[in-house]
């Protein structure tokens, strides 16, 4: 009996101490502030976001999917990120299948290297990363994916390409700054 006060203690530590969002997982720990904004909104309305005004931009969308796609096109590649936003009109079920069709897609497709991947929250909602790594046109570049389960027939997936070796972390964690400014239009 005297041992069962310590044993909750140490279990609801352990709990607690678990990282449960996909920003924690990355010790993404300082968020990166943006300034000189531009608030972007996809063509079929379904978000808005804030990017650099000096950031190259552009809009897409077809009948199942509206995003942003944007980058930083001051600064030599290996310096930056692109990132790509985007909504899906579709069904998005988080079960080993998706898992093995992500991770095939990744690996045969992108002939990417799968370096991590696992579910958590993010922004509050459901969600899977990935990250891999792999060479275009002989730059090395780290590729984080974010599915985002919104509603039963939507989903989102928020991707960053981080080109080259050098503050790899930094950028990741500048990437989910900018994915968590997204604002949801309902």
């Amino acid at each position: 009996m005297k041992y069962i006060f310590p044993l909750i203690i140490f279990i609801f530590t352990l709990i607690s101490c678990q990282k449960n969002t996909i920003d924690e997982k990355f010790n993404c720990n300082t968020p990166k502030y943006f300034t000189n904004t531009k608030e972007y909104k996809d063509v079929l309305s379904k978000f808005k976001i804030k990017i650099p005004k000096y950031w190259k931009t552009e809009l897409y969308f077809d009948e199942y999917q509206s995003e942003v796609y944007s980058a930083d096109t001051t600064k030599q590649l290996s310096e930056t990120f692109i990132i790509d936003l985007a909504w899906h009109q579709g069904e998005l079920e988080f079960n080993r299948e998706f898992e093995q069709k992500v991770i095939q897609n990744i690996t045969e497709s992108e002939k990417l290297i799968v370096v991590d991947s696992g579910y958590g929250k993010f922004m509050k909602k459901d969600s899977y990363y990935i990250i891999s790594v792999g060479e275009n046109t002989e730059i090395s570049y780290h590729f984080l994916e974010i599915y985002l389960k919104s509603k039963d027939d939507e989903f989102y997936t928020f991707t960053s390409k981080i080109y080259g070796n050098e503050f790899v972390d930094e950028r990741i964690c500048a990437s989910i700054s900018l994915f968590k400014s997204i604002s949801f239009i309902k």
